[in-house]
C-alpha cells in the first residue's frame, strides 16, 4: 500500500513537472513576439466632391480594438488611420510603419474597412479577369465616364501594392511569426494579390 502511494505521487509529480515543463516551452516561444495591429476606416465619404457615398465603417473599429485587447494586443500596438488620415499616401505610410516596427515572430492584424472597387488591371495579363481589386482611400475620386475613372484611378490602393506590402510584412516576421489581413470592402476577394 505504501508503494502504491508513493508510485500515485510519483506519476502526479511527473504529470505537474511534464505540464510546467509545456507552459515554459509556450512561455518561451512567445518571448520577442509582439501583437501589433493596423486598423484603417473610411467612412466619411465626401460625395459631393469624389462620388463616394458615406458609409457606416467608422463602426468597426471600437468593435475590431475591443476584439484585439481581448486577445491581449497592446492598446499602444493598434494603431488606427481613418478617413482624411486614409489617402492612398497615408495608408501606404501606416503600413511602411507597420513593417519597419514589427519583428521576427510577431503577430500582427490589419484590418480595412472602407469602399471597394475594381479597376482595369495595370499590368498586362496579370488579374485572370483582367480587373484589379482596390481600397477606395479617402479622397479617390469616382466617375462613371471610362475615360475620367481612367484618369483617377491612380488614387486608388490596388490589390498590387497591397500585395507587395503584405509580403514586406510576412517576410520580416519569418516562419515564427502569423498576419491576419481582414478587407471588410466590397471586391475585397483578392484584395492582398493578383489574380
Amino acid at each position: 500500500m505504501i508503494i502504491t502511494i508513493n508510485l500515485l505521487k510519483l506519476i502526479k509529480m511527473k504529470k505537474t513537472l511534464l505540464t510546467a515543463a509545456v507552459l515554459l516551452i509556450i512561455s518561451l516561444g512567445s518571448i520577442g513576439q509582439t501583437k501589433r495591429a493596423l486598423i484603417i476606416a473610411i467612412g466619411n465619404y465626401d460625395y459631393e466632391k469624389n462620388g463616394w457615398r458615406p458609409i457606416s465603417a467608422l463602426n468597426d473599429v471600437p468593435l475590431i480594438q475591443t476584439a484585439l485587447e481581448k486577445q491581449n494586443f497592446p492598446v499602444a500596438n493598434i494603431k488606427t488611420l481613418t478617413d482624411e488620415m486614409a489617402t492612398r499616401a497615408g495608408i501606404e505610410k501606416a503600413l511602411d510603419d507597420l513593417i519597419k516596427s514589427a519583428g521576427t515572430g510577431d503577430i500582427v492584424v490589419v484590418h480595412i474597412s472602407s469602399h471597394g472597387q475594381q479597376l482595369e488591371d495595370d499590368n498586362v495579363s496579370e488579374e485572370m479577369d483582367g480587373l484589379d481589386e482596390a481600397i477606395v482611400p479617402y479622397g479617390a475620386t469616382y466617375s462613371s465616364d471610362k475615360s475620367v475613372f481612367n484618369k483617377v484611378a491612380a488614387g486608388y490602393f490596388r490589390d498590387d501594392v497591397f500585395g507587395e506590402k503584405v509580403t514586406q510584412l510576412r517576410n520580416k516576421l519569418g516562419k515564427n511569426g502569423d498576419v491576419l489581413v481582414s478587407i471588410d470592402a466590397c471586391h475585397s476577394g483578392s484584395g492582398t494579390r493578383g489574380g
